[in-house]
């Protein structure tokens, strides 16, 4: 004889006609709780933070469900070709291997995003495993042997991190897992790149780069690591100097330098004249106002109306304040009577 709930009576059970075996299922599948994921399941991994990670073989994603409250918390996140197995390091990196696109995508269980480039492996890959020491294997059904992936990098600090524009400064990266690392700054490579035996220190030389921040990222067999805006370029500073040309005292008959006042500011570093820099003209304590220099780096200021007040103070000043990559300087303009 066999036996199912009795309706309206929850939990008392009475004969009935279905075959044993049936209501046992029953029984079962009351008792689960399903939660719909991508296509076609097929691994899953449980991170330190108590998440669940579902590789999609159908879907080619991986679905993140949150184990305390068994509801799915990110759908989909894109991975290679047929993903299978997946093992989570103590890391907190998820590693999904990728069966049709030979290769390991890795995900950062933190954020729920895929870091750094799929590591590629042998032909087909399929299971996973992580080892004590950090080392990933994976076992590639069609190549027939296993891949070893080291554990993944870590990047602490840059020291200097600053430099000029025009690269070549020496630099020590500090961090972990770092043997056989490429480094980059700004997206560019550097050069001269160094790791001591424990993959602990890199030394290298920056490219040049673009005045402002540069995330600096170094690469390995087993995964990148960045530190953003790590390294900042700073544009060359170059000396200038500023001539002021004198007034002049006698206005009849008309001189050269009257009646404008003016001054010619030069990087020191080229040699050329610079334009479009403001200077200010000033005598005392009185500003007689400012002028940009032009294509050959002279500003004129009309002295007209103001000479009386710069023929009682003995000249005038012109200033340059400086800019980021060019240094301030100053001139004085003397009276000349002719």
């Amino acid at each position: 004889m066999s036996t199912n709930f009795q309706p309206g009576l929850p939990g008392l059970l009475s004969a009935t006609a279905l075959p044993t075996a049936r209501t046992a299922a029953q029984i079962r599948l009351l008792a689960l709780t399903t939660i719909p994921v991508g296509d076609q399941p097929v691994g899953v991994a449980v991170a330190a933070n108590g998440n669940a990670y579902v590789t999609n073989t159908a879907s080619n994603d991986v679905t993140v469900i949150n184990t305390a409250t068994d509801t799915v918390i990110v759908p989909s996140i894109p991975v290679g070709i047929n993903p299978t197995g997946i093992a989570v390091a103590p890391n907190g990196k998820a590693y999904v291997a990728d069966v049709n696109s030979d290769d390991v995508t890795v995900i950062d269980t933190t954020t729920n995003t895929v870091v750094c480039t799929p590591i590629p492996v042998g032909t087909n890959p399929f299971a996973v495993a992580v080892a004590p020491n950090g080392k990933i294997y994976v076992t590639n059904q069609t190549s027939d042997d296993v891949s070893v992936i080291p554990p993944f990098p870590t990047l602490t600090s840059i020291s200097p991190n600053q430099g000029p524009t025009a690269g070549g400064t020496p630099v020590t990266l500090l961090g972990t897992n770092l043997t056989g690392a490429t480094v980059t700054i700004g997206g560019n490579p550097a050069t001269g790149v160094s790791v001591n035996p424990g993959g602990t220190a890199i030394h290298a030389f920056t490219p040049p780069g673009a005045p402002g921040p540069a995330t600096v990222t170094v690469k390995t067999d087993g995964g990148c690591a960045s530190l953003v805006n790590g390294f900042t370029y700073v544009s060359p500073v170059h000396a200038t100097s500023l001539t002021a040309t004198p007034a002049l005292s006698k206005l009849f008959p008309p001189h050269v330098y009257f009646p404008f006042l003016t001054a010619t500011l030069k990087d020191l570093v080229t040699g050329l004249p610079v334009p479009g820099q403001t200077i200010t003209f000033k005598t005392g304590t009185h500003v007689l106002g400012t002028a940009t220099t032009n294509a050959q780096g002279t500003a004129k200021l009309d002295e007209t109306l103001t000479f009386p007040l710069i023929l009682a103070n003995g000249g005038y000043d012109a200033t340059f304040a400086g800019t980021g990559t060019l240094l301030p300087s100053s001139a004085h303009g003397e009276i000349l009577t002719p």
